[in-house]
């Protein structure tokens, strides 16, 4: 089942001004691992800027940089500004490369049932269409399906069941891809994790162990892509994984042999 809260929090970054002989910058600072998007709007009196405000840019991970330049109108009248802007986790931006295919998450050689599929109306729908969720046993091995930074972990909690309680209590860890987007593995043991934060992994590389907490009906895996998009939520994304007849899609009531 679902577990991802699509609505994210805003991620925390540094927005200033410096000021120039006869004109002022906009700048900020991004002090994560991942991208950051952000949307700035100005109320300018008296200045012009060199980009079209309001705008949506997006700050790489520890990057510092400036985002526009206002100049003065008339140089010899007064002058102000005022800047509002919003911050989400992730590059609007990011294209992901279709016609990459996943590994599946867990050992070479062994095989998981899909119990459900893309598009499914029990929990696989809007912006979580693109999840697909193995069944397996709890304390089974989950691997990287692709190459990445570790973004985000979470291992804390204990428990799961079908009751809205249970909506933010799974533990996960959530990858951030080459191209920009992230994946998702979702609803893992309780202190499961065997990764960190910031860690770089490979395909194939152990995570952590499966479990059945949050938002579930049974033990299984819940494996999703998705990027970014304006206002603070994510999409999952059509993918692909490789088998040894070549990529597929995943389709609900079959097993798939990890290769």
């Amino acid at each position: 089942m679902i577990w991802i809260q699509f609505v994210q929090e805003a991620p925390s970054i540094e927005v200033y001004q410096v000021e120039r002989n006869g004109y002022v910058e906009i700048w900020a600072r991004n002090p994560h691992i991942y991208p950051v998007t952000i949307e700035l709007s100005a109320e300018l009196e008296n200045l012009s800027s060199d980009k079209s405000i309001p705008m949506t840019d997006v700050l790489k991970p520890k990057s510092n940089r400036k985002l526009v330049r206002l100049d003065p109108i008339s140089p010899r009248d007064a002058w102000n500004f005022d800047t509002r802007f919003a911050t989400y986790k992730g590059d609007v931006f990011a294209i992901h490369q279709d016609n990459f295919a996943y590994q599946f998450p867990y050992r070479r050689g062994s095989s998981h049932y899909v119990s459900q599929a893309f598009f499914r109306e029990f929990s696989h729908s809007a912006s979580a269409a693109y999840s697909v969720d193995f069944t397996m046993p709890v304390g089974t091995h989950v691997y990287a399906a692709r190459d990445g930074v570790v973004i985000d972990v979470e291992q804390r909690y204990d428990e799961g069941g079908d009751s809205d309680e249970f909506f933010d209590k799974a533990n996960y860890v959530t990858i951030l891809h080459l191209d920009g987007t992230m994946a998702d593995y979702s609803h893992l043991q309780y202190n499961g994790v065997r990764v960190s934060i910031g860690d770089e992994v490979r395909v194939g590389q152990f995570l952590g162990f499966s479990g059945s907490t949050g938002f579930v009906t049974g033990p299984h895996l819940h494996f999703s892509v998705k990027k970014t998009v304006l206002g603070g939520k994510y999409e999952t994304l059509p993918i692909k994984f490789a088998t040894s007849n070549g990529p597929i899609t995943p389709q609900e009531g079959k097993s798939y042999t990890a290769y």
